[in-house]
């Protein structure tokens, strides 16, 4: 018996302290059960190119369900308006299911007590604009049960162009590219929304109202050029094709400032189609062959004791140091001539043979190595975007196991030592900028709302490289590689450019191989004069045509005659015409646009141009002293005025607007379907646009 009464106090106690003191933590515990807070994705940023054009966006889809036992989704609600309902369900969703199908569903989930019964899935922003508006669900979540559920998918708008550069942001695997390097800035900040627990595995917002409101991420302008990369890619496909190349890639970069304009990389796929599967041009690290005789000559050139007309025997393109034959890539009868016929020939045993002059004691292999370091090469570029390798350049005290008595001839030609195409081309950008080496960088600006918050200033990783008698006869041996050397492919009469083919091969190392296998590349600089922009065009394993000389070469004259159009159009219309009489009579005005853009043209055709106005968009009349502006506002939301505009400058308006475009004829913008001033709500509305 006392034990019994025991038993019981002990069960008192307990129920006691359960209630009064552990309550509240049963209680909580009880509800967090049935109640959970989700996060809810912000909208993921933009990717921009240079001048606004969308790269990379989210467009936004949404899954539609309905809550049959909504708290305020009565049966006398429901009966009501359930025949309207099903009809329109059955025209827009159901399209293979009669009304009375439809509606027939609908009872049978609302007699089960369906809590998330899917109406639709990924639906656009129309079609879920539209099924908002039909019986029951205008009426709301509370009263008309409807929930969406919004999904943003990454979309490019061109497609595979830059593809590999703009990347891909993954849930499930490591993101890669932009989207990768600055996903901080893009994804925003989530919010937050209350969820209730109705089933297994099933929770349904308490409310359409979030908790905390997601905020959208912020945008990044590139400095990518569409128009040059589209060039670019266009040229290197030809050229894979035609050379039968395995893979290739190009890049084009801004000397002055380090911005890289275009990055393309070819190879192809697991289907046999040529795609942007991997980024060469800023990972594939390997032996560059002849383009890095400009590094060996300019460490001769600082020396003080060569000189581009230093003489040296070819010896018929043939010589061996220590154990090792060097041959040229030709047989040829040339014996003595000098450095610069030496390099405009590519000839290997010409550079080598100067080189271990210079170079060859102890002491001088040393500071052979050491001008590597001082032309930047043995550091990364340390480019915005994930996956450049360290380069590999030998020293004969750190490498002291791989360094042989063969290593500065060989060094001196671009072997034994390892570098990305950007690695190359950055060194060539350096020649071009005056000695001045710069970072390469991709981000040009951070945009938050549409309002600039940030803008990257280009950076000088070493001021000055050479000597200016140094980068003189740089400039002089460059240009003659295209005038009278190996490049004679890339000659233009409409500019002059500078650079230096190369033909590596790249599995002589491979004793058991049969048939070599060559990287062809081509690197240069233009206009020679006064450089504007570098390029790089490296082919992998090309099977017709293996000589930098052969596959390359051309491309890059393609890319560089497409970046310099605009500059040499310019040009030709200013020799074959006289300078136009101010008259209204054949004046270009009238035109719509770019307000610093026609200041440069007409400043380029020197026509008197007049812009009083702060506007950004302008239209041009024509004034007593030449011609003026006249203001074009452009409002957020409605279809701007496109009469007389170019289509680049349509196309950025009307991205800005949000909407889609189907464009006809080329020149100017005649006519366009939606008329100026009109509201736009609906992102998937399209307009029409004439151009003649």
């Amino acid at each position: 018996m006392f034990g019994f009464l025991m038993a019981a106090i002990a069960l008192i106690v307990q129920a006691v302290r359960i209630n009064q003191i552990q309550g509240e933590e049963w209680r909580s515990k009880g509800k967090e059960l049935y109640y959970k807070p989700i996060d809810i994705e912000a909208e993921r940023g933009k990717i921009l190119s240079d001048d606004g054009s969308p790269l990379a966006i989210s467009l936004p889809f949404f899954d539609i369900h309905l809550d049959t036992r909504a708290r305020g989704l009565t049966t006398e609600f429901f009966k009501k308006n359930i025949d309207s309902l099903s009809l329109l369900l059955s025209q827009h969703v159901f399209k293979d299911l009669s009304q009375q199908s439809v509606k027939k569903m609908l009872v049978k989930e609302r007699d089960r007590g369906n809590r998330y019964l899917l109406i639709v899935k990924s639906a656009d922003y129309q079609l879920m604009e539209t099924i908002k508006k039909f019986p029951i669900f205008r009426s709301g979540q509370n009263k008309g049960g409807i929930i969406i559920d919004r999904n943003d998918r990454r979309e490019r708008p061109f497609k595979i162009l830059a593809s590999r550069t703009i990347g891909i942001a993954r849930n499930n695997a490591p993101s890669i590219g932009l989207e990768s390097k600055y996903d901080n800035l893009l994804k925003g900040e989530s919010g937050q929304r209350l969820m209730k627990k109705v089933g297994p595995d099933v929770y349904l917002p308490v409310d359409d109202v979030n908790e905390i409101e997601p905020k959208k991420g912020k945008d990044i302008v590139t400095t990518i050029n569409v128009e040059i990369q589209e060039a670019v890619e266009l040229a290197l496909s030809q050229a894979v094709q035609t050379h039968q190349a395995e893979k290739a890639c190009a890049i084009v970069m801004d000397v002055k400032t380090g911005a890289i304009k275009a990055i393309a990389n070819l190879g192809y796929d697991e289907q046999g189609i040529l795609n942007e599967n991997y980024n060469y041009a800023i990972a594939n690290s390997t032996e560059p062959g002849s383009t890095m005789k400009l590094a060996s000559v300019a460490a001769m050139l600082e020396e003080g004791n060569f000189n581009i007309h230093s003489t040296v025997d070819q010896n018929y393109g043939s010589w061996t140091f220590y154990d090792r034959k060097m041959v040229d890539s030709e047989d040829h009868n040339v014996t003595q001539t000098d450095l610069e016929y030496s390099f405009i020939k590519s000839s290997n045993v010409g550079i080598s043979k100067l080189v271990n002059q210079a170079f060859g004691s102890i002491e001088g292999q040393k500071k052979f190595a050491s001008y590597y370091q001082k032309f930047g090469l043995t550091a990364k570029t340390s480019i915005d975007l994930d996956g450049e390798p360290d380069p590999l350049i030998k020293h004969p005290v750190k490498d002291k196991s791989t360094w042989y008595g063969t290593t500065v001839p060989w060094m001196s030609i671009g072997y034994e030592m390892q570098l990305t195409p950007l690695q190359v081309l950055n060194f060539y950008s350096s020649v071009a900028n005056g000695g001045r080496l710069m970072k390469p960088y991709l981000l040009e600006a951070i945009l938050e709302n549409d309002i600039e918050i940030k803008r990257t200033k280009p950076t000088i990783i070493k001021d000055s490289l050479f000597s200016t008698n140094t980068l003189t006869q740089l400039h002089t041996i460059l240009r003659g590689v295209v005038e009278s050397g190996t490049a004679s492919k890339v000659f233009s009469d409409q500019f002059n450019i500078s650079g230096k083919t190369g033909t590596a091969v790249t599995n002589y190392y491979k004793q058991e191989v049969v048939g070599k296998e060559y990287q062809a590349s081509f690197c240069g600089f233009f206009p020679s004069e006064d450089p504007i922009y570098s390029c790089i065009v490296v082919m992998y394993n090309p099977a017709i045509g293996f000589y930098g000389a052969q596959c390359a070469a051309p491309v890059f004259r393609v890319i560089a005659e497409r970046c310099m159009r605009s500059r040499t159009l310019a040009g030709q219309y200013i020799n074959v015409v006289p300078k136009p009489v101010l008259t209204s009579s054949g004046m270009p005005i009238g035109n719509y646009g770019y307000s610093k853009d026609f200041e440069q043209v007409f400043k380029h055709i020197e026509l008197p141009y007049n812009n009083h106005h702060n506007e950004a968009w302008v239209k041009t009349t024509l004034g007593n002293n030449g011609i003026q502006t006249q203001p074009k506002t452009f409002v957020r939301g409605l279809i701007p005025d496109l009469t007389g505009m170019g289509l680049r400058d349509a196309l950025f308006l009307l991205d800005r607007v949000g909407i889609k475009v189907k464009v006809t004829g080329s020149g100017k913008v005649i006519w366009q379907s939606i008329p100026p001033g009109t509201l736009h709500s609906n992102p998937y509305e399209l307009l029409e646009i004439s151009l003649q």
